[in-house]
């Protein structure tokens, strides 16, 4: 029998956190090909904003599996439930790497403009 990973992943919040990370890192190495072919940015900068899209969207997913989960409801309240957590926590998470670059004077980045 062949190994699924996305059965495997929807086990935990963790792992769909993993899930969401993934598809939310793609969805920036994506983006931030594009803009690094036109030299709108820098390889690091494509770089560093992948990895914290990534792990923002993985935090974000995660999250809103745990809300979710914790309101239960039906299928409408567990999709309004899940969707505003992702949100809120996609947001909280951009506010602080927001302030994280801010302390650290990261500039260049595609994201959080200084």
């Amino acid at each position: 029998m062949a190994f699924n990973l996305a059965v495997f992943l929807a086990e935990s919040a963790f792992g769909v956190g993993v899930l969401g990370g993934v598809v939310g890192g793609s969805a920036a190495v994506a983006k931030n090909t594009k803009l690094h072919q036109k030299g709108e940015i820098k390889t690091e900068e494509a770089i560093r904003d992948s990895a914290e899209e990534a792990l923002g969207a993985g935090v974000a997913t995660a999250f809103s599996a745990v809300t979710a989960g914790a309101v239960g409801g039906g299928l409408m309240v567990s999709l309004v439930t899940a969707f505003a957590a992702a949100a809120c926590g996609k947001y909280a998470w951009d506010r602080g790497v927001e302030a994280v670059h801010k302390r650290l004077k990261i500039e260049g980045s595609t994201v959080y403009p200084l």
